[in-house]
């Protein structure tokens, strides 16, 4: 008798924990993606859903303002979800400055079923700006049962045609060429994979270049935002191939640059009075600290000298465009990189020749 009433308990036990892990996972949604050489252009549901969550909030700052029949479905299908938890949710943590690149670099770093992946290095940025690693976790159970809820898989694989629109644009815009091994080649560092994701419900043109990192394994993204003035057809503008190729590059080296400065912070802090003469101009471009100042300086001394590289007209306007632009320190930069690309044999690498950079600021 108590054998029996024992198995049956184990049997209720199992049972209850198998309808416990059903209902935390999900549908398994394969991303839409195509490839160009070795990059992969990717419409990603992760990003895709997050999006969603940004764009049904009251923040606005990122978000498209172009009409397209995509962004009507949005309103259409998911009006009725905009009091779910991880909208309201999300609107605290943009007031705390989970903003910009946070959420979608965030997102890059769930699993398929939206649970944070223990094995990828949350960057400092989006921890303090989002309230700590308690609150994402709490933003990621939120963020799968807004999809489980509003039925997110269904909606994405009835888009899949749209979603290939927008690769077939950005296909367009590669021409073929080989940017990640261009990037590699000049930092001397080798990456998993490289991967471009248009948004259409972003708005405002331009993008970021997050990175996700699983211990010594580095996958490189570029999150493009489309320029939402206008369309090509029903399908958001993500610029032209000039455009794109300033784009790209620039995208990309932030996912070098960046990992570097983490990895030289206490050397770098020591030219912090370099921003207060540039203070106003980098705080209406975003780049308010000095850590962001810095590594937008060098990145785009590194694009700099990756036009001249294309011709001396192509880095010569690149580079009056950067200075023009506020950023004052990127010609004694780009000056600099010039012994980097002649001594290679003595740095192989660009970390080798980080603190040689930093120098040329004194």
């Amino acid at each position: 008798m108590k054998r029996a009433a024992c198995l049956i308990l184990s049997i209720f036990l199992i049972l209850s924990l198998a309808a416990c892990l059903d209902q935390d996972t999900l549908p398994y949604i394969p991303p839409v993606t195509r490839k160009s050489n070795n990059i992969n252009i990717t419409v990603d549901p992760r990003v895709e859903l997050v999006s969603i969550v940004q764009y049904l909030s009251q923040y606005n700052q990122l978000m498209t303002e172009a009409n397209f029949s995509y962004r009507s479905d949005v309103d259409q299908y998911f009006d009725q979800y905009r009091d779910h938890e991880a909208i309201t949710m999300y609107d605290k943590m943009a007031k705390m400055g989970f903003i910009f690149s946070s959420p979608a670099t965030f997102a890059l770093g769930l699993t398929d079923s939206l649970f944070m992946d223990d094995d990828v290095l949350i960057p400092t940025h989006i921890l303090s700006g989002s309230g700590g690693k308690d609150q994402l976790k709490d933003f990621s159970q939120a963020l799968r049962d807004f999809s489980r809820t509003s039925n997110f898989s269904g909606f994405y694989n009835e888009h899949q045609d749209y979603y290939r629109e927008n690769l077939l644009q950005v296909f367009t815009f590669l021409e073929q060429r080989d940017y990640d091994t261009e990037v590699q080649n000049y930092f001397g560092m080798e990456y998993n994979s490289f991967n471009v994701l248009p948004v259409p419900l972003y708005g405002g043109g331009g993008g970021f270049g997050p990175n996700v990192e699983r211990g010594d394994s580095v996958d490189a993204y570029c999150i493009l935002i489309p320029f939402d003035d206008e369309t090509q057809g029903d399908v958001p503008l993500y610029g032209d191939k000039t455009v794109f190729r300033l784009l790209l590059r620039h995208e990309f080296s932030h996912s070098f640059v960046n990992r570097i400065t983490a990895m030289n912070l206490d050397e770098v802090m020591k030219y912090e009075h370099l921003l207060a003469p540039i203070q106003e101009d980098m705080d209406k471009l975003n780049y308010g600290t000095w850590v962001t100042c810095l590594n937008e300086h060098i990145v785009r001394a590194v694009t700099v000298r990756l036009a001249y590289a294309d011709s001396a007209r192509e880095g010569s306007k690149a580079l009056y465009q950067e200075l023009d632009e506020g950023f004052v320190y990127t010609r004694v930069l780009t000056e600099a990189l010039k012994e980097y690309e002649n001594n290679r044999d003595k740095y192989p690498d660009f970390i080798s020749f980080y603190p040689k950079l930093l120098e040329a600021l004194q």
